[in-house]
């Protein structure tokens, strides 16, 4: 697989370019307090609503605070939740569909029915509510966010471990009297690696994706701190004499989440070579 990947990188630009972005984005987020010119919570009143300069490279916000800065330790917070949400998710996602897929019965039908309730619900809206309960935050919502990325995670690991366990190897493994534990981590989880991978990229996005709309509305990282949903939302109310503030964290969140959806169909057509095109 990743030897495919590799191939792919060298002959799609698009691809490249994307992994370059992300990996200049992870950086970015890492060496915050390195790159950031400007302490991003402090308030500066004589320079409220600069346009960008030499100075302030993205302009400032309404209390003077310098916007690049702001991005900067925003990618630091959506780092965060992006990378936890997608290791929570995907390590509890992939047990529970692991278990649900091997074991069947009762196992499968608790399970499943309990993702399937989840599921009713819209992303957002399962998060906005677990978000009510638990209160506004980092953690909140990397709770939130995870509870309600999991069950796409268990979906999709029970439907390929339903068909692995049906291949002879896997017979042959029972008859020998090896353990179902051995058999998950020997045989199945090769074959379903790939996949968690491809869900993995594609959760970050979304991960990414729901901590600035939380943000946007007041329930994700609290304010001073930097977020790229919170400071889309400071700049609704001007649009007209700063649209700088709410275009430049647009902006970011659209091309982090458009690097991470073409990262993920690089890396799906580097497991599926014969889906590429389709």
């Amino acid at each position: 697989m990743l030897g495919e990947f590799l191939r792919n990188l060298r002959s799609n630009r698009v691809l490249l370019a994307a992994t370059v972005g992300l990996a200049v984005f992870i950086l970015i987020a890492i060496f915050a307090p390195l790159i950031a010119p400007h302490d991003p919570n402090v308030q500066n009143l004589r320079v409220t609503l600069d346009p960008p300069s030499h100075r302030f490279w993205l302009g400032t916000d309404e209390f003077g605070r310098d916007l690049a800065s702001r991005l900067i330790f925003g990618a630091r917070n959506s780092l965060i939740v992006g990378l936890s949400v997608t290791l929570l998710s995907g390590l509890i996602g992939t047990a529970l569909g692991i278990v649900a897929g091997y074991l069947r019965g009762i196992a499968d039908t608790v399970t499943m029915r309990a993702a399937d309730v989840m599921m009713a619900f819209p992303d957002l809206v399962l998060a906005l509510g677990l978000i009510a309960v638990l209160g506004s935050g980092l953690d909140s919502t990397i709770i939130a966010l995870t509870v309600a990325l999991t069950p796409i995670f268990v979906r999709m690991v029970r439907s390929r471990v339903i068909t692995v366990r049906t291949e002879a190897y896997v017979a042959a493994a029972k008859l020998i009297g090896v353990r179902p534990p051995v058999i998950a981590a020997r045989h199945i989880m090769p074959n379903v690696l790939g996949g968690i991978v491809v869900q993995g990229a594609l959760t970050f996005a979304f991960a990414v994706l729901g901590e600035a709309s939380l943000s946007f509305v007041g329930l994700g990282v609290p304010p001073p701190a930097a977020s790229f949903g919170n400071i889309v939302a400071e700049g609704r109310d001007y649009m007209i004499q700063a649209p700088w503030i709410s275009i430049s964290g647009g902006v970011t969140i659209m091309l982090i989440v458009l690097c991470f959806l073409v990262l993920a169909d690089g890396v799906r057509d580097a497991i599926d070579p014969y889906q590429r095109g389709h």
